[in-house]
């Protein structure tokens, strides 16, 4: 039976040099992991390591589909020579993945974002700090009776009208752009209860930076805390007063807020951790205003932690705080152009799997981005993630055919170079209204489960 030696020489190249994320993708690891999990295996072409790099193709290609997974596998297979092939339907590599551990394929994403994480150092971060950006969105999938029940659709919709919806809370890395962790949970809860449980990833000194939904006192205070410092648009419920508090520049104000008077249970903390809150709080308070010839100014208050004007410029808080579009246009790469935004799994097992994948991909794709801004002196933040996509896609499927070294490493030295040449144009302020220009097909709305439109026929089609 035909095997897949070029993958464990694939992770062993440039494209993948960081020792850590290499590591994480060989055969090897991914085979530890599977009987630290327990997990038992017949000796067959699927293999743990096998069904990952499928998995992997899968999720990189555009189609998304198990035939394009099994198919780019066996024309690697058939374009060195190999006669003894596996058959062409995918239903052994769909159970196969099925069968594959999920905490194999967290523990390859762990490890790849330990090595990104390295990549962050007191002459790469904010001001020599680590900096994080949070944000909340969603993703949808296959409308099944198990999916229902783990991600009820929106209370809004009919049954049978509507997809399965799970919410998710992502945390990403200011400095390299890769995704440190992300939260999943149902569209019930606050999105703040999520990433309160990405707190562990902070260290005393990081800086976390996210829109209003995320600046209360209480997380202000918690955080604080811990030694964390936040950075956080003032929530719309606060008045910015600039007459009252200390002066530290223009636009610049140190303040004290008082704690709440009393809790209530929405603050999503208990009684008891809300009382050892500090009774005050200092907080900087910094205004930004935002102008376009021929429009009126829009401003912009933003509260911190960060109290020293002389360690933390004002200025340099607003270029940090406009860095936050930053965390739309990740959410955007990862979900439209990597396509996690619809999962195709029919259970909830792969459906996580599925999202495990994809910001493993994600990462991956910002690790090319960071060779390619340091190999050729570019700024990371200019480069493209989709153009690194989609030449990334036909550059893979090359480099798992060259058999010799040096054809390998010319590959990754173009791959890298054009990738450094992509850059993106510099558009501060820029406004992009969420509308689309494209009509959409003029089909009516499904109002009823499908199967009522079978039995009764469909009107607007006669």
């Amino acid at each position: 039976m035909a095997t897949i030696p070029p993958w464990k020489a694939l992770v062993n190249t440039e494209l993948f040099n960081n020792p850590t994320v290499a590591e994480a993708l060989s055969p090897e690891a991914v085979e530890l992991s599977c009987r630290e999990s327990n997990h038992k295996w017949r000796q067959s072409f699927w293999s743990p390591a096998t069904t990952v790099m499928a998995f992997f193709l899968q999720v990189l290609s555009a189609e998304k589909t198990l035939r394009a997974a099994v198919t780019a596998v066996l024309v690697q297979l058939a374009a060195r020579g190999e006669l003894d092939l596996p058959s062409c339907d995918p239903t052994a590599y769909c159970q196969a993945r099925k069968r594959l551990p999920i905490e194999v394929l967290k523990s390859m994403l762990n490890r790849t974002v330990e090595g990104m994480r390295d990549l962050v150092t007191p002459s790469t971060g904010w001001l020599g700090r680590r900096t994080w950006v949070a944000d909340g969105s969603s993703v949808s999938m296959s409308d099944t009776p198990e999916l229902q029940a783990a991600f009820p659709q929106p209370s809004g919709q009919k049954p049978g009208c509507g997809f399965p919806v799970a919410q998710i809370v992502s945390l990403f890395c200011w400095t390299t752009g890769a995704i440190i962790d992300l939260a999943i949970d149902t569209i019930r809860p606050h999105e703040v209860s999520l990433f309160r449980g990405l707190w562990h990833h902070f260290q005393r000194g990081d800086v976390v930076l996210a829109d209003r939904a995320y600046g209360s006192y209480v997380d202000l205070a918690r955080l604080q805390g811990r030694g964390v410092y936040g950075v956080f648009r003032l929530h719309q419920k606060r008045k910015a007063d600039f007459r009252k508090g200390k002066r530290l520049g223009k636009d610049d104000r140190l303040m004290t807020w008082d704690r709440p008077d009393r809790w209530v249970p929405s603050v999503g903390v208990s009684r008891r951790d809300f009382e050892t809150l500090p009774e005050t709080l200092q907080v900087r308070l910094i205004r930004i205003t935002v102008g376009s010839r021929g429009f009126r100014s829009q401003t912009i208050n933003v509260v911190t932690t960060l109290l020293d004007p002389v360690e933390t410029p004002a200025d340099e808080i607003r270029a940090l705080y406009r860095d936050r579009w930053t965390v739309e246009l990740n959410l955007r790469s990862l979900k439209t152009h990597l396509g996690m935004d619809i999962l195709r799994g029919q259970d909830e097992d792969v459906v996580r799997k599925e999202i495990a994948m994809h910001l493993l991909m994600y990462n991956l794709i910002r690790l090319i981005m960071w060779q390619a801004a340091r190999r050729h002196g570019r700024d990371l933040h200019r480069l493209s993630f989709t153009g690194t996509l989609h030449r990334l896609r036909p550059v893979f499927a090359l480099l798992m055919q060259a058999t010799g070294r040096p054809s390998a490493i010319a590959l990754v030295a173009h791959l890298l170079r054009c990738v450094a040449r992509d850059m993106l144009p510099h558009r501060p302020d820029r406004v992009e209204p969420r509308r689309v220009k494209r009509r959409p097909k003029p089909y009516s709305l499904l109002t009823k489960p499908r199967a009522y439109y079978r039995r009764h026929g469909d009107p607007d089609a006669r």
